[in-house]
């Protein structure tokens, strides 16, 4: 079958072994009709050995992994083989997104003078960029509000915009579905959906209920079966969630889920259908700020503040060396930028394709994840789009709403953001004016038309039958943007693949961080980005004399 020769040892019966075992399968398929997938012996071990051929390198078979297992950090103090960078080191960091500017901006705090921020483009702040466009309207990539736990965050915020450039928000975020309007989250608000949808999620959660816990989950999906039930998976949280992430949710894990997805408790939810009682603003978002000129005038004002001799603009790396003592950034110029440590927010599959003096790396980018990039890392790609709207005849149902979530497959976005709502200033006649983003999903998992004025037509339709957008609305402004790196998708194998390529990485003095860096929406997000001291960013003893 396989070709090649099975080792076996033969020895006497332990104790307790069963002279034979049978098994017959005629119950099952006569009583529920099931049928096996893989009839025979020999099927079963061909399609075994076909999985180990797929996924593992038979040449040098390692042993099973279970992926879950990689759920902890990569290292610690006591387990971090990276090198120690020495007196003085000269530290490179590849991108001016938030992640790569509070590296600088803490290192700038410090006092510390020996380092180079590079980036591609002609302006910094990355994806926390917000874009003006031809006619003057603003676009944030993306709905972006601000909260976070750390009081570092909080003061370095305070400190680059003063309160008269701040708006403060209490969220409202309802659903899109069914035809109407229901509060988040959808969990605790459900008597708003019809009434034979509503008493079968709650005849499903009371069963739910009387039944002992389920094991710990395996997946996404797993998870949502345990904490929603079946029949509240299926109306919201699946359908939902396969479009934000444009990935099956049996494909994604449960660890990046924390405090972003609202848990329920059924006495709650019943109490709620009882009375037809929408349930309080939840999240850690519930109340939120908002910079009245976008949230890129953030990272911008972060990017004035630093050393210009130590910044660089339209520097694109084409290779990273990683020769000791000749460690440097190669770039589209023919210029150089030497290094001993670097601090890398390039999506993890273009770095390890990027250093031809560890080829080798290359081999921990490849798969199959459907992409553009044709790597082992799945993401879904994120086409964004900004409609400008004349005159202030705003749907009396869009007053004081932040952003809508629209599951059902009707329509072809995910969510919809009323971006003026957040500032007036977005638009280039505030009050005159008014805005909606819209953000539609795509992967091998979420097909879409490549043709962007198919996309606009889909978008402008969607957006009035939804009764987001009047039928007979002046648009004056139509913009879009596609990116293909737009969420890292937390995969069931995400952190086993990440914490393998984070190991070879530090080996050559590379500390991969960031959205796309660690591939981790869950610290990568703009509203949950920390600017950790250098310290914690590269390893503590390389850096320690430099703070």
């Amino acid at each position: 079958m396989t070709g090649r020769p099975l080792p076996f040892t033969l020895t006497p019966e332990r104790p307790g072994d069963p002279p034979a075992l049978y098994s017959d399968p005629r119950k099952i398929k006569t009583e529920i009709g099931w049928q096996p997938r893989y009839a025979d012996i020999r099927a079963m071990v061909r399609h075994g050995w076909e999985w180990r051929i797929k996924h593992y390198n038979p040449a040098s078979p390692a042993p099973s992994v279970d992926p879950l297992e990689h759920s902890g950090p990569a290292f610690n103090e006591s387990n971090d083989d990276a090198p120690a960078l020495g007196d003085n080191p000269k530290i490179a960091i590849i991108g001016a997104g938030p992640t790569g500017l509070c590296a600088a901006y803490r290192l700038t705090e410090l006092g510390y003078t020996n380092w180079q921020l590079v980036e591609a483009t002609n302006k910094a702040s990355g994806l926390a960029c917000t874009i003006v466009d031809e006619v003057k309207f603003a676009w944030d990539i993306g709905v972006h509000c601000l909260f976070s736990h750390f009081e570092f965050f909080d003061a370095l915020l305070d400190e680059m915009l003063p309160p008269e450039d701040w708006l403060y928000h209490q969220r409202y975020s309802p659903a899109r579905m069914r035809g109407t309007w229901v509060g988040y989250p959808v969990q605790a608000n459900l008597w708003r959906l019809p009434e034979a949808e509503v008493m079968g999620i709650v005849k499903d959660l009371a069963q739910k209920e009387a039944r002992p816990p389920p094991p710990k989950p395996r997946n996404f999906k797993q998870w949502l079966h345990a904490g929603f039930g079946e029949k509240l998976t299926e109306s919201f949280m699946a359908p939902y969630n396969a479009k934000v992430w444009a990935h099956p949710a049996e494909e994604m894990n449960s660890i990046w889920v924390g405090e972003r997805v609202a848990t329920i408790r059924f006495e709650d939810i019943l109490s709620n259908v009882i009375r037809r009682k929408d349930a309080p603003a939840w999240g850690p978002n519930a109340q939120f700020r908002y910079p009245i000129n976008g949230t890129g005038m953030i990272w911008e004002k972060i990017f004035t503040k630093l050393p210009k001799e130590n910044t660089r603009l339209n520097a694109r790396v084409t290779a990273v060396r990683t020769v000791p003592g000749s460690k440097a950034l190669e770039l589209a110029d023919g210029s150089k930028v030497p290094f001993d440590g670097l601090l890398s927010t390039l999506p993890l599959p273009l770095l390890l394709r990027s250093l031809p003096d560890a080829a080798h790396l290359a081999a921990l980018a490849e798969g199959d994840n459907g992409a553009a990039d044709h790597s082992r890392f799945k993401h879904q790609t994120c086409n964004v789009f900004g409609v400008g709207i004349e005159g202030d005849s705003i749907p009396e149902i869009l007053n004081g709403v932040h952003w809508v979530y629209f599951p059902e497959d009707e329509y072809v976005f995910y969510r919809v953001t009323v971006l003026s709502n957040f500032s007036p200033r977005m638009v280039p006649k505030p009050y005159k004016q008014w805005s909606l983003l819209v953000e539609v999903s795509e992967s091998k998992h979420r097909i879409i038309p490549k043709s962007r004025r198919r996309l606009r037509e889909m978008v402008k339709d969607g957006l009035v039958r939804s009764g987001m957008l009047p039928a007979d609305a002046t648009i004056v402004a139509m913009w879009d943007k596609r990116l293909e790196y737009g969420y890292p998708v937390p995969y069931v194998e995400r952190n086993m693949h990440v914490h393998a390529a984070d190991k070879e990485l530090r080996k050559l003095g590379i500390w991969s961080r960031g959205r796309f860096g660690s591939w981790k929406y869950e610290v990568g997000n703009q509203v949950r980005v920390r600017p950790r001291p250098i310290a914690l960013v590269m390893r503590p003893p390389g850096l320690a004399r430099v703070a």
